[in-house]
Order: C-alpha cells, then structure tokens, then sequence
C-alpha cells in the first residue's frame, strides 16, 4: 500500500531531520521524531508501507516488533488525516536512516500540538480566495 500527504488540508516540511506538518484547516500541528520522519519522507517520496517496512526488518539491531510499530505509526498518520491511500504503485525501495531508527528505539512518534493552534489559525493566509487572492476587507 502506498499513501500520499493530504494536499488539501496539510502542509509538510521536512528540516534537518525533523517532520513538521501543519493542518491548514485546524491550526493544530504534528512533529514527528527522526525515525518517524525518516518513515514519512519514504513514504512522501513514493516507496511503499511493504518496502518501509522491509527496511525497518533490515536495519542493524531491529527489533522483532518494528512492524507493529510502523503499524502503529501509519495508522497514527491516518488518524490524523496527514496521509491519504494513494493507488500508485511503488516506484522506490525504501531508505530508512538507520541511526535515527538506533536513537528512537526503532519507535516512529507522530505528536499533536495544539499549543499555537490559536495563533496559525488567526494567520490572514486562511482568508485567501481561489479566485481573488488574499484582499482583507476595509472598513
């Protein structure tokens, strides 16, 4: 199965290891640890949950219950609606950081914060029309 980011409600960014994605709707945003982002970044990237976790299987000191855990992570990112089942096929084995994986345990986070969520949701970008742009209202 392959999933692709929920273009319509998420932005993601991806710097310096960590996972940032904001739900442009909510306000709320989600961070994701190195290995979490090091799953997400595979998956954005076009490899699918069955080569995610073949890699995981394959990394030095992998645990016997990583599948459970990627599971446990995916159904996390669904959840939360930052990822959508795509149709595509694979089309790129996955590439795991493995010492991001070693220094988290092996355990993908996916986190919600929701302490700015007041702040992102007041940002004038959510008043921004398809047809005209952002144009704030005179008095």
């Amino acid at each position: 199965m392959n999933y692709i980011l929920n273009e319509s409600e998420m932005f993601a960014d991806i710097n310096e290891g960590t996972a940032i994605v904001i739900n442009s709707q909510t306000g709320i945003y989600y961070g994701m640890n190195g290995f979490g982002t090091s799953v997400f970044e595979n998956l954005l990237a076009g490899s699918s949950v069955e080569d995610v976790v073949a890699a995981a299987k394959s990394l030095s000191g992998a645990p016997a219950g990583v599948e459970t855990a990627l599971e446990a992570f995916l159904q996390t990112l669904s959840g939360f609606r930052i990822v959508l089942p795509a149709d595509a096929p694979s089309s790129r084995p996955a590439e795991l950081d493995a010492a991001a994986a070693a220094a988290d345990a092996f355990t993908p986070e996916c986190k919600e914060y929701r302490d700015v969520q007041e702040l992102l949701y007041a940002d004038p970008i959510h008043e921004v029309e398809e047809e005209t742009g952002w144009t704030p209202e005179k008095s």
